[in-house]
């Protein structure tokens, strides 16, 4: 007679590939805007992120409570630490700093990549979340420069959003394939700096499995 072993289905490449198929999907010329899908890659890539989050310090909580020694100390420390992170309703940067620390002892580089664009994706995808009305347009008058400069200057020279015309709506110019793909391959680029800086043990092991599956979308845009 065999005796079951408890396991966790993990949702978090489920998620992501939402994100991905999604961004894949769309048909449209890359910076072609209104192209409503890519809202949900956006809001889906950071859905993925939080779940990851989620679900690995559930993971190593669980883990730690039945084998300490074998997960060890780092494992130990990420899963109590993140658990006060979740009860503090801390930002999911600040959970991912804390984690690389943790996990790594390295430090996030909040100045380069992928942590530009990692909060980059949040602002937008909290714009859209606490959608705020826009500015007063004229068609034919106003600019795209005057109806969202700061939009435009936080982007800068990324080239992914619309481009085919004037609009007065900022989530128009969000509606993009490129900003799609952008925001699958931010999630992804996270998750993979992550994982790849913590050190081999047992928990990297789970680390490792998520995201190989996060790359493996990535892969497919």
């Amino acid at each position: 007679m065999t005796t079951s072993q408890a396991s966790r289905t993990l949702e978090t490449a489920t998620l992501f590939g939402i994100a991905v198929e999604t961004a894949r999907e769309i048909k449209a010329a890359p910076r072609a805007g209104g192209q409503r899908p890519a809202l949900i890659s956006v809001v889906f890539s950071v859905i993925a992120l939080e779940s990851f989050m989620n679900e690995m310090t559930d993971y190593a909580q669980d883990m730690t409570d039945y084998q300490p020694f074998v997960e060890g100390p780092e494992a130990l420390v990420f899963a109590q630490v993140m658990g006060d992170a979740e009860e503090a309703h801390a930002r999911l940067e600040s959970k991912f700093t804390l984690a690389k620390w943790i996990l790594s002892g390295r430090n996030i580089d909040r100045g380069g990549q992928p942590y530009q664009d990692f909060a980059l994706l949040m602002r937008l995808r909290n714009g859209l979340v606490h959608t705020k009305p826009n500015k007063l347009f004229i068609h034919g008058v106003t600019t795209n420069g005057e109806a969202h400069g700061t939009m435009l200057a936080r982007f800068g020279d990324k080239n992914i959003l619309a481009d085919d015309l004037n609009s007065g709506s900022w989530t128009y110019l969000a509606q993009t394939k490129t900003v799609a793909e952008w925001s699958c391959r931010t999630a992804g680029h996270v998750v993979n700096d992550l994982c790849s800086a913590v050190p081999q043990n047992n928990f990297k092991t789970v680390l490792d499995f998520v995201n190989a599956s996060f790359q493996s979308h990535i892969a497919t845009l």
